[in-house]
């Protein structure tokens, strides 16, 4: 016998959250190889150091995944609220 949609839902909620948790632990990973705030002289002076364009590069695509994540989050606890979530889908889709 499968599970009650409910508690796929909820299971599904929890994986969303796991995956936030494993954004932030690399986001932090990403501290001790960049410093910050970083000034527009060190990155004109490190034009072409590979490792720190490598590491912002990381930083980008982490921190884009951590925003994406976190909107499905919302909207995912949204929906089993049973809330009304037209005008907030379009505040996170803008």
């Amino acid at each position: 016998m499968s599970e009650d949609p409910l508690s796929l839902e909820k299971q599904h909620l929890a994986g969303l959250l796991e995956a936030v948790q494993r954004c932030v632990y690399f986001l932090e990973g990403l501290d001790s190889r960049l410093s910050f705030p970083l000034s527009g002289e060190a990155l004109r002076s490190r034009c072409k150091d590979r490792d720190l364009f490598d590491s912002l590069a990381a930083l980008n695509e982490r921190f884009s995944k951590l925003q994406d994540t976190c909107a499905a989050v919302m909207r995912h606890a949204a929906i089993l609220s049973a809330e009304r979530t037209e005008t907030f889908l379009a505040i996170l889709s803008f």
